[in-house]
């Protein structure tokens, strides 16, 4: 078996905030229970059940890095685990 090893792991030059996509998705969030939502910034590029053309859309917009979240009620318990 061969194994491919990374000689080094390097910091990444890229800095993200998403400090827009996350005040947009506090105030928002309900309108959009149980779809998938895809952002610019504050801006609402789409939403629906299958993130995919919603963030093909984003690039054909000229959207670099397309910020994609399921909305689900975050006020619920969540379950893990076996019952």
């Amino acid at each position: 078996m061969v194994t491919n090893v990374l000689s080094e792991v390097r910091a990444s030059s890229v800095v993200v905030n998403l400090e827009k996509e996350l005040e947009w998705l506090r105030e928002h969030w309900r309108e959009y229970l149980g779809q998938w939502v895809v952002l610019d910034g504050e801006r609402l590029i789409g939403h629906g059940s299958d993130p995919r053309p919603l963030v093909a859309q984003a690039r054909a917009e000229g959207v670099k890095m397309p910020f994609a979240k399921y909305v689900r009620d975050e006020t619920l318990p969540s379950m893990g685990g076996w019952m």
